[in-house]
This record gives C-alpha cells, structure tokens and sequence, in this order.
C-alpha cells in the first residue's frame, strides 16, 4: 500500500490517471483472443468440473463491487478536488452505484444457486472493474467535466440509461424464472424445445427482446452505457465511459456468439428459432 500512495495510485493522481487511460484502451484487444478460444468460457450454462473453480455466487458479488466501491472511492480522494461535486456528477455516481447494486447484490441474491466459475474469470473481472472504477471515478472526482453537456442530453441519456437498466433486469429474469421452472413438458421436449441433460432442464427464452436476439440483456447493457456517456458529453468528453462502453463490447460480443451456437448444439437448428445473437437485426 505504501508503494502505490508513493507512486501516486492511492489516491489516484492526473499523471497516473492519464497513463491508466493510454494504456486501457487496448483492452480491446481480448476480443480477438476470446474469438480465437471459443468455445472456452468455464461459468454460467458452459461451467464444467476444475480444480480451479470456486462457489459462483460469492466469487460474482466480490468481482463485481470492485467497480462501485473503486469509483467511489476514486471520487472521494481526488487530490485535485477543490469544491462539492456538480449535481451531473452526483447524477453519474448514483447511475453507477444503482446498476451495480443490482448487478452485484440484488441479481447473484435472486438466484436460486449460481454454478461454479473458474478463478481465472472472477481475477480477470475483477481487474476490470478495478481499472474501470479507477478511470471514470477519477473522470468523475474532478478530472473531468459535464458542465458544458446540453440539458437535453443529460435527459436523453438517462432516459436511455434507465430504459436499458430495465431490459437488463426484465431479461435476467426471464432466464432466472427459466431455471426456478423444473417442470417438463413433454410435446414440448419431442419437439426440442425442452432439453433434460444430468437433471437439468434448458428451455428456449422467449419474451421481449428475446424474439430478436439470443442475448437482449447484454444488448440492453450496452445501450445503458451509451446513456451513461452521453450524459457525461459523449466519447471525446467522457473517454472513460466511452472506453468502458467499447470495452464490453470487445469481451462480450464473443460470448454473444458463443451463446448462440450453444443454443444451436443444445437444440438443434430445427427448433431453434432464427435470432441474431446480441444486436437485432445485425449480429
């Protein structure tokens, strides 16, 4: 701890800030690499047996409050800070606190059980929303500024923001209520819309956006960030919310397209319904 105050990473100073900004942008370069690997992605439906897993729930609520307890802490001791923060700011810091609060602690709590994930991914999640927390955090804390975005703007991106935090949670709980169902109809598991595999029953998802996309709750997410950096002015002034809006896509589009054709393998092409994977109507 006391090398990094030294240096000047606790509290997060300008210099170091900017150095993290160069050099997250290249984070985009695990897209290609998850492409390369695909099919490997050891957690959710695609979890199997390691010496290196360890108990889903707890390992997703711990990786995932790194974001939100680093952004707020970021904000809290930026050395530059000299007055309270805009009420944009506050507006922003709360957006973020509301969506983790769901992705970290009400979403794992409402699942009956999660399976188990290798460490590997809850490491590299957690050094995401590390440097995630730290960027816009400090963006946040006074290295940056919304006070020159348009009222309009500030409303539309909320309105976007709010509208995609909605699908997110209304698509996780069609998949959750799609596990908490045990029962099996039969016509429905001859026609292969219904899979029984080691005492597990996979259904089809149908309902909103599900009708289009095999993931409308990552398409729903991105959407939600987009709002969020439009209300911070857009990519060239909010480079941390716009990084972090490229960022998901570079790491969650590859398991978009590897959902897709697990529901093909698992269901086969004849009752799969045609739906793109993440964006209606393009991928």
């Amino acid at each position: 701890m006391d090398f990094l105050r030294t240096a000047g990473f606790v509290p997060l100073t300008r210099d170091n800030w900017e150095l993290l900004m160069t050099y997250w942008k290249y984070f985009t370069l695990i897209c290609p690499a998850q492409l390369i690997l695909k099919d490997w992605y050891p957690m959710g439906k695609t979890s199997y047996k390691s010496i290196l897993n360890v108990p889903g729930k707890p390992a997703w609520i711990l990786m995932e409050l790194v974001s939100p307890l680093t952004m707020l802490y970021t904000v809290s001791t930026n050395p530059e800070r000299t007055q309270p923060l805009s009420y944009i700011h506050l507006w922003l810091v709360a957006l973020y606190c509301l969506h983790y609060t769901n992705r970290a602690l009400i979403s794992p709590l409402m699942n009956h059980s999660m399976a188990p994930i290798n460490i590997i991914l809850p490491i590299g999640a957690a050094f995401f929303n590390l440097m995630n927390g730290s960027l816009i955090g400090g963006w946040l804390g006074g290295y940056g500024s919304a006070k020159d975005v348009p009222t309009w703007q500030v409303i539309a991106g909320s309105v976007l923001f709010v509208t995609g935090l909605f699908g997110n949670v209304y698509h996780d709980e069609v998949l959750r209520e799609i596990r908490r169902d045990k029962r099996v109809d039969k016509n429905a598991e001859k026609e292969g819309k219904v899979v029984v595999e080691n005492g597990r029953v996979y259904k089809i998802p149908e309902g909103g956006l599900f009708k289009w996309v095999w993931h409308p709750h990552y398409f729903s997410e991105w959407a939600e960030w987009y709002g969020y950096m439009m209300i911070g002015g857009g990519f060239s002034s909010f480079r941390p919310a716009g990084l972090f809006v490229v960022n998901e896509v570079a790491t969650m589009l590859p398991r978009a397209l590897q959902g897709k054709r697990w529901y093909l393998n698992k269901f086969g092409k004849n009752a799969v319904p045609d739906r793109k994977a993440v964006v209606p109507g393009v991928i």
